[in-house]
C-alpha cells in the first residue's frame, strides 16, 4: 500500500490545483484513510463513493469493456473526479 507520505504529498499537490474543494484518499471497503473535509463529509463521501466505484467496476467487467480507470460526475456545483486504483486498493475523490 502506498505510504502515508506519499499520499500527503499527491493530496498537497491536487490542493493546490485552482478550483479544488476538497479530496478524499478511501480504501476500496470505504475506509477514509485521508482527508481535507470534515469528519462527516468525509465519511459520507468514502461510503457513497465506495458504493459508485463497486457498480461502476462491475459495469465494466460485465460490458467487457478492459478495466476502469477515471469517473467524472458533472454536478450544478462543479465536478467529482474519481480515480480507482484497485490494485493499490485505494479511491482518491476530488471535488471541483
Amino acid at each position: 500500500m502506498i505510504s502515508q507520505e506519499k499520499l500527503q504529498a499527491i493530496i498537497k499537490k491536487i490542493k493546490g490545483q485552482d478550483g479544488v474543494r476538497g479530496v478524499v484518499v478511501t480504501t476500496m471497503e470505504g475506509l477514509p484513510l485521508s482527508s481535507d473535509l470534515d469528519p462527516e463529509t468525509t465519511e459520507t463521501v468514502a461510503a457513497i463513493i465506495t458504493s459508485l466505484v463497486g457498480k461502476a467496476l462491475d459495469a465494466v467487467r460485465e460490458l467487457k469493456e478492459g478495466n476502469l480507470s477515471f469517473l467524472t460526475l458533472d454536478t450544478s456545483q462543479g465536478q467529482i473526479n474519481i480515480a480507482p486504483e484497485p490494485k493499490e486498493g485505494l479511491i482518491l475523490v476530488v471535488l471541483k
